[in-house]
């Protein structure tokens, strides 16, 4: 980020609420789900930026959201246009209540470090898990204090 677009980020971030956040980011990616078998789950591992509840299987992630990660179900970043072709290459099927979430970007030059901790609470606070959900809204709320104290 070039220090104009930081500056006109923090000044949209002033006052914001974690609702305010959430509607202003709810476009920043498309959402696809999918039915994996448990093995193309554990070999898609590798080709996915992990988001959400499978963030939480990286060292000290859980710790900061308060969650621990769990086996046999994905969720991350990939590239526009590679759902599809990781679906055919995986055999899965797209499925409302699937265990493989993919999340398209057309703007991965900002995740080229790994997720921010504040997409993982977006999408943990998208969740329907409650504790999820839950956990996701306690840390943005508090990266915007955090925000609003440091200015």
């Amino acid at each position: 980020m070039n220090p104009h677009e930081r500056y006109r980020l923090r000044t949209s971030l002033q006052g914001r609420s974690v609702e305010d956040v959430m509607v202003a980011a709810r476009k920043r990616a498309t959402v696809r789900t999918f039915r994996a078998t448990t093995e193309a789950v554990g070999k898609l591992q590798e080709h996915v930026l992990p988001t959400g509840g499978a963030a939480m299987r990286a060292a000290g992630m859980g710790a900061v959201f308060g969650l621990s990660g769990g086996d046999g179900f994905l969720d991350g970043y990939v590239p526009v246009g590679t759902a599809d072709e990781m679906a055919a290459a995986f055999h899965m099927e797209e499925s409302e209540d699937g265990n493989v979430t993919l999340r398209e970007i057309d703007f991965e030059e900002g995740l080229r470090n790994g997720v921010p901790v504040a997409a993982i609470a977006l999408d943990l606070a998208e969740s329907l898990a409650t504790r999820e959900q839950s956990a996701g809204r306690r840390v943005l709320r508090k990266l915007l204090e955090d925000y609003a104290i440091r200015g």
